[in-house]
């Protein structure tokens, strides 16, 4: 984790305590003042709060009881009792400088130097988090994240304070509270692209992991909202690109994702990952014209690419698959009316069905050409093996090559693993 000069951190530090000097007529703040000196801290609290009491918007108070937070916060050991005095300490410096803005570089820099103690104390309790086990190494990666937290409290506009607030709740296994921090940082304005990628992992993360199976689909939703906006931001992003078009497939978004497929076609053609992805897209969706478009463009660019031989071949298999319906179709017309077809339609049926006839043919060649690369390449892996012996035997038998159906029906017909 990154972690700022130290060096910074103390020279910073020297400009706290330095509180304006008002006319001293409240006896409360008075009382406050002399007891911070003493550093009799809960009792100086306890003056200028009263004095704040009596006095809201008094710009003094408000600036004191900063100062008297800010030595305080050395001593104060409780997680949450610290990290409430951060809140009270911020409200008080920036209330003070909207009273007073003539304070508002002295307030920063007090809260500069207050932000990068909480920030290195936050990469200093991480790092030893990372070296501990079993429990206790997620509680630690919890005080870590409080740490973070306080730090982005103190400085809202800091992604860093967000990004590693998230990564110590992931560490800890606390997963929707890392996203409830990556949802804060991006709700307040911050569009840095890692928080995008690692708010979808997350929520990816969530969906596989998660105990209730239920709330599967709304993270995956929740996964494609997050990307969606980031493409936003930055559009030209290729893992953005990636990662929003594998969300799609795990939401069951094929809608969706055929439209951002066809919007990033034109500057894609050329890559071949996106083109078979985009043909398989095509070929669960059963369009099978626009499949084998796209997977031949990928083999086209890589004869090799076994992947998109073997999906080429299929889509060219249920289109001959939809072909043959249509000349059943045909048949069964003839067959039933033929009786009473007159001469001209009869004849128009049978050339239809030569002309299926020829087209089924064609297809089922066109998917042993790319079956058979695929088997080549695939030689080694049983189970594709297995699952392009099943698409050849069919490929072959409708295209009458019985010795070649009989080669491959043992291959075909393997049940083993």
């Amino acid at each position: 984790m990154r972690r700022w000069r130290p060096a910074l951190v103390w020279a910073l530090v020297a400009l706290l305590l330095i509180a304006p000097d008002g006319c001293g007529s409240d006896p409360n703040i008075e009382g406050a003042k002399l007891d911070l000196r003493n550093k009799d801290y809960q009792r100086a609290l306890d003056n200028v709060n009263k004095a704040l009491q009596a006095e809201p918007d008094n710009p003094e108070a408000l600036f004191l009881k900063g100062d008297i937070l800010s030595e305080m916060m050395p001593s104060v050991s409780d997680k949450d009792e610290h990290a409430v005095y951060i809140t009270e300490l911020v409200r008080a410096y920036r209330h003070g400088v909207e009273l007073d803005p003539t304070w508002d570089n002295e307030v920063n820099s007090r809260l500069h130097a207050l932000y990068l103690t909480e920030f290195n104390i936050g990469i200093d309790v991480y790092n030893q988090a990372e070296q501990l086990p079993g429990r206790r190494r997620a509680d630690v990666f919890m005080e870590a994240a409080q740490h973070f937290r306080n730090a982005s409290e103190i400085f809202p506009d800091s992604g860093d304070a967000y990004m590693n607030e998230a990564a110590a709740y992931y560490g800890a296994g606390h997963l929707t509270q890392a996203i409830d921090a990556y949802e804060t940082a991006l709700s307040v304005g911050h569009t840095h692209r890692e928080i995008y990628v690692y708010l979808a992992k997350t929520y990816e993360l969530l969906a596989e992991e998660g105990v209730d199976l239920t709330e599967r689909p709304t993270h995956y939703k929740s996964m494609v909202r997050t990307l969606e906006t980031g493409m936003q931001s930055h559009p030209d992003d290729r893992e953005l690109r990636s990662m929003l078009l594998n969300a799609y497939a795990f939401a069951d978004m094929p809608e969706a994702a055929l439209a951002f497929y066809a919007q990033e076609f034109p500057s894609e053609r050329e890559n071949r990952v996106f083109l078979y992805n985009y043909g398989t897209l095509m070929l669960h969706q059963a369009d099978y014209d626009g499949a084998v478009s796209m997977l031949s463009m990928a083999v086209g660019l890589d004869s090799t690419y076994a992947n998109a031989q073997f999906n080429l071949g299929a889509a060219y298999i249920n289109k001959a698959v939809g072909v043959d319906a249509r000349y059943r179709a045909v048949d069964d017309t003839l067959y039933t009316q033929s009786a009473s077809l007159p001469v001209l339609r009869k004849s128009q049926l049978e050339s239809r069905m030569e002309e299926l006839a020829a087209t089924r043919h064609y297809l089922f060649e066109q998917a042993i050409v790319h079956l058979e690369a695929a088997s080549r390449l695939m030689e080694d892996d049983i189970g594709e093996a297995r699952d392009i012996c099943r698409a050849l035997y069919v490929a072959y038998a409708q295209t009458n090559q019985r010795s070649k159906a009989e080669a491959v029906a043992s291959c075909a017909d393997n049940t083993g693993p």
